[in-house]
């Protein structure tokens, strides 16, 4: 950059264009054969000068962005950064932030100023899947300057396979696969798409799930998705989360349980809540913006999941919009 830079002192400078550019001139303007070969000193040093400040706009906007910018969207490529983490690392969860840009953009900026190692969304980022809805939440995103995780939400596919391909499009996944697993700190970090079976892990994500959790070597585990296996008595989702397949969902457990999960976090209820069941955190984080469905005492509130992975335990904090410890839990 200092060698570009000085290529524009006065005693370096040469004109761009002197040798190389050409006008069509009109006859009038044409005095002799030079003019027509080439323009008039004037003409070049406005063209020159107009030349050496795109150049310097350009090197400044270079220098301006992070490295990092954009990358929101590379999944493919945060995988790979995240490989190097040790512990003690920290990173964050939010869900369902759809038509909450207000309460969003806040929380992202208190996240922001914590500087967690990545940060996964747990689905619903927006409301429905249109490409000016992910320009939006990705122009809302562009501060973010650590690796991004999305988990697929209802929201984000919609009904249709129209909405996947678009959901699809707009991250690079690896395999192109809504699913996909990464490793971090000693952790298996598994993303599921509880969309693709509405509500059921089915198929060949079962299969690719169960051969990842098997050959699994790693210290802990944790499951994200989108929908929840377990609901609060009051939820307003009952019999549309995974509970809508009571047997696939306790195959699924069952899974968990034998492939020893550490925890398993959803979206979906608009709510926070934790709960254990057989040794496994099941966990609720869907306080991220969009309209809330529960009483504050029931976890009706706005805020982000902070976790922090130690080497001999993994803590957890829930932090609410106006920056105060609502829970915390631990997992051994």
């Amino acid at each position: 950059m200092k060698n570009f830079l000085s290529y524009f002192k006065r005693g370096n400078w040469m004109n761009p264009v002197g040798n190389s550019c050409r006008c069509d001139l009109k006859p009038s303007e044409i005095s002799n054969s030079a003019a027509a070969e080439r323009l008039s000193p004037r003409r070049r040093d406005l063209i020159s000068n107009g030349v050496k400040i795109l150049l310097l706009l350009g090197a400044t906007l270079l220098v301006s962005f992070p490295s990092y910018a954009g990358s929101i969207r590379e999944v493919s490529g945060n995988i790979q950064q995240v490989q190097s983490i040790e512990p003690p690392f920290q990173f964050v969860l939010v869900g369902d932030s759809q038509r909450g840009q207000k309460v969003y953009t806040e929380l992202l900026r208190k996240i922001i100023e914590r500087k967690p190692n990545f940060f996964i969304h747990l689905g619903d980022m927006i409301n429905e899947p249109h490409e000016k809805e992910w320009r939006t939440f990705f122009e809302i995103s562009k501060p973010m300057d650590f690796p991004f995780f999305p988990v697929a939400g209802n929201h984000d596919v919609g009904t249709t396979s129209l909405g996947e391909e678009i959901y699809r499009k707009q991250f690079f996944l690896p395999e192109g696969r809504t699913y996909y697993a990464f490793r971090a700190g000693g952790g298996l970090f598994v993303i599921l798409d509880s969309e693709k079976g509405r509500g059921r892990i089915i198929n060949e994500q079962w299969s690719w799930l169960e051969d990842v959790l098997s050959s699994s070597k790693e210290a802990f585990k944790f499951v994200f998705l989108h929908r929840p296996l377990f609901l609060p008595i009051d939820s307003l989702k009952m019999g549309r989360a995974m509970d809508k397949y009571p047997l696939e969902r306790d195959n699924l457990h069952r899974l968990f349980l034998k492939s020893k999960v550490k925890g398993v976090f959803a979206g979906d209820d608009h709510r926070y809540d934790r709960r254990e069941k057989e040794g496994i955190l099941y966990l609720i984080s869907g306080g991220g913006g969009g309209p809330l469905t529960a009483l504050r005492e029931r976890g009706g509130y706005f805020h982000y999941v902070w976790i922090s992975v130690l080497k001999e335990k993994i803590q957890g904090e829930v932090v609410d919009l106006e920056g105060s410890i609502q829970d915390k839990f631990l997992i051994e």
